[in-house]
């Protein structure tokens, strides 16, 4: 396509804004957590402070848990997967358009522009995909949908221009060759939903509208998919979450044996004065290394000497293993571990009202931490009382 600057920077001017979002993941693990969340905090903070819009800092897919699911863990599996991908796509389209530009060859036509008109945009939104697919919150899934339409205005006025500028010769490429997607399913569809619209600007407003409510409706299914695949229990006001797909009665036997314990019993009487005010005990193997999404467990580590690595290898030995998915398949290997950990948080609401076990997963509830409990199988190692955040401070994080 054309080579000119902005070609380049329309879609990372788009795409760019939603990285900054759907990023966060990355973000927490670098020096700049702190510059990053002074900013998005509050916003997040402050969705989840009214229960019209709470539900937009909640996940619909589950980041700290792993069910066995095979549906769950194909989605989990693709996330990186689309990303790589879909930057690859990127870079390449960018090479051609830039090459093209120094050595003044004019148009780009060959390479994946032989087949679609936007390749850059298209490997953009399949790497916006990957990232929502692997940090699923529904504010990132409304950025990324707005994101698409924001690309197809950009890819219009492109192509506008580009009209304009070659005439005749434009306008044969793009009789040929399709815009996104090879054989033109958007353009067939939009055509046959908006066909009695006059007006398609307004047409175009409509079908946003539809494929917001609708990409909303199908993330709140997956939401209660999702959640009806952890195993949970509750009993006496204690939700037992088992992140490690260990069973529902296994994660049970492991609580009613910390329960047994004389410190978690103190701790108890402490916290949890009356069942209908809810907690939630997390039980996870105790090498799970996003543990402190849940709870801040500095204090702890620095104390038995595990304190974070340090330093830029550090960080990027942490995303590699991210990128790879270690999480999960230390959840995946952790049903059959030894040593575990049961991590007690209370439910509460955005208001600061306590919530019955049956509301301690929704969308609108944050889970606060409270105190530890490690196991050596189902004797109670250790029992001790955590700070009242996870390690990014109180901003939503996922609930399984």
């Amino acid at each position: 396509m054309e080579t000119r600057e902005w070609k380049i920077v329309g879609p990372w001017a788009a795409f760019l804004f939603y990285l900054a979002i759907a990023l966060e993941v990355v973000v927490m693990v670098t020096p700049f957590t702190v510059y990053f969340y002074s900013i998005y905090a509050p916003i997040l903070n402050w969705l989840e402070s009214n229960p019209w819009t709470a539900w937009l800092t909640a996940f619909f897919l589950p980041h700290i848990s792993y069910t066995g699911d095979p549906i769950i863990t194909a989605l989990a599996y693709l996330g990186p997967i689309l990303f790589g991908l879909g930057l690859v796509i990127f870079f390449v389209c960018a090479y051609q358009v830039y090459s093209a530009k120094l050595l003044k060859r004019g148009v780009v036509s060959g390479g994946l522009y032989a087949w679609i008109r936007h390749p850059q945009y298209l490997g953009l939104g399949i790497a916006g995909l990957g990232l929502l697919l692997y940090w699923p919150r529904f504010i990132i899934l409304v950025l990324y949908l707005s994101m698409l339409f924001v690309y197809y205005l950009l890819a219009r006025n492109e192509e506008g221009r580009m009209e304009r500028k070659h005439g005749d010769a434009y306008a044969r490429y793009k009789s040929q060759i399709a815009m996104f997607v090879p054989g033109e399913p958007g353009a067939i569809l939009f055509a046959w939903l908006t066909g009695p619209f006059k007006r398609k600007g307004w047409a175009l407003a409509a079908v946003y509208v539809v494929v917001m409510v609708a990409g909303i409706g199908l993330a709140f299914g997956l939401r209660a998919y999702s959640k009806a695949q952890v195993p949970t229990v509750a009993e006496n006001g204690v939700v037992t979450v088992s992140l490690s797909g260990l069973s529902e009665g296994g994660a049970q036997s492991l609580l009613r044996a910390s329960l047994e314990n004389a410190e978690v019993k103190e701790l108890m009487a402490k916290y949890h004065k009356k069942p209908e005010h809810a907690l939630v005990a997390y039980v996870v193997p105790q090498n799970y290394m996003m543990q402190h999404l849940i709870a801040d467990l500095g204090e702890h580590e620095a104390h038995h000497g595990k304190g974070e690595e340090q330093g830029v290898l550090a960080v990027m030995k942490h995303l590699g293993e991210m990128y790879a998915l270690k999480p999960l398949r230390q959840l995946r290997d952790g049903r059959t571990a030894a040593d575990s950990r049961i991590i007690f948080t209370e439910a509460l609401a955005s208001n600061g009202q306590t919530v019955l076990a049956q509301r301690a997963l929704d969308v609108d509830v944050l889970r606060y931490p409270l105190f530890i409990a490690e196991l050596k199988g189902t004797d109670v190692a250790l029992a001790m009382e955590v700070p009242r955040r996870h390690a990014w401070g109180s901003v939503p994080v996922p609930a399984f």
